[in-house]
């Protein structure tokens, strides 16, 4: 029996969601390519701060000089520029970071975002998604994700990464909006802030991508909710078979009980997966307790996708 790389498929945690983004990403050569204009016209000018120097550009062949080993997690979401500049304030120490990385797509920007951000993290009130914490405000609006660092700020810290990220995010035209797909999870028990996209190998699997997920929790327990977009009603359920297989000579296969199938993993946690025209759905790492929180979400899930044109 074909092996796939991957990890137990239902066995997700917060670290499980942060690591799988760095497998397979491409490694691509340096590229002799223009800094784009419109980048650079989304630096704010304002009164009392100046650049330090010339605002940096890196590619997808060069962003590893800029973030190292971060830039994996960047290519995987098909990264195509980022523009970095330095800024001062007149007569002071205090410093901002500014980098804004153009992901290519509002949902390329969402999942490298998702993929940073803790649901616990407090929210900016900026751009589409965004948090502030401590020295640092990160948001996505339209297909960029933006990031501010300020030292020496003290006191003003917060109002003067606010100030940077509304000046920035004023010039941003095209803004987009949330991805539409996590309108369709149920809401009971769902976690605020928990939403992720996952672009490729989802959950540890190469042949699954383009994966959202979420988290609910009842009484201090965690499970997760997900949804596969597949190209075709075909290749759903050609995955679907891959996972069945994957798991048909294993201690825990699936079962299929009436419009699903469930298992009991090696933790003895519920796992139950379904299929609804291109998209495969479900709900892992489910407590024997919740069980019946996850199967009224399921039911609700499955209603939702039936009923989406």
């Amino acid at each position: 029996m074909k092996k796939y790389r991957g990890l137990d498929i239902f066995h997700l945690s917060g670290l499980f969601f942060f690591s799988l983004i760095l497998v397979g990403a491409p490694l691509l050569k340096a590229q002799e390519l223009k800094p784009n204009p419109a980048l650079r016209a989304l630096l704010p000018e304002l009164p009392d701060w100046v650049l330090q120097e010339q605002p940096q550009t890196y590619f997808p062949g060069t962003l590893f000089e800029y973030i190292d080993g971060a830039s994996e997690a960047y290519l995987s979401y098909d990264f195509k520029e980022l523009l970095v500049a330095q800024y001062q304030k007149k007569g002071t120490e205090t410093t901002i970071t500014l980098e804004i990385y153009d992901m290519g797509t509002p949902l390329n920007a969402f999942g490298i975002f998702s993929s940073e951000r803790y649901p616990d993290n407090p929210e900016a009130g900026v751009g589409n998604a965004g948090y502030l914490e401590e020295e640092v405000l990160n948001f996505i609006s339209g297909r960029y994700y933006v990031k501010l660092l300020c030292y020496n700020g003290e006191a003003d810290t917060p109002t003067y990464l606010k100030h940077f990220a509304r000046e920035v995010e004023s010039k941003i035209k095209d803004k987009a909006s949330l991805p539409e797909m996590f309108r369709f999870f149920p809401t009971e028990g769902r976690i605020k802030n928990s939403e992720k996209f996952i672009k490729r190998n989802f959950m540890g699997f190469d042949f699954l991508k383009n994966g959202y997920a979420v988290t609910y929790r009842q009484n201090q327990a965690e499970f997760d909710g997900f949804i596969i977009e597949a190209g075709s009603i075909s290749e759903a359920q050609a995955m679907l078979q891959k996972i069945l297989d994957f798991y048909s000579g294993e201690k825990v296969p699936f079962i299929k009980e009436g419009d699903k199938y469930r298992q009991t993993n090696i933790h003895g946690q519920q796992v139950f997966l379904g299929q609804v025209k291109n998209y495969l759905f479900g709900f892992s790492r489910v407590p024997q307790d919740l069980v019946p929180l996850a199967l009224r979400n399921f039911d609700r899930l499955r209603q939702a996708l039936e009923a989406k044109k």
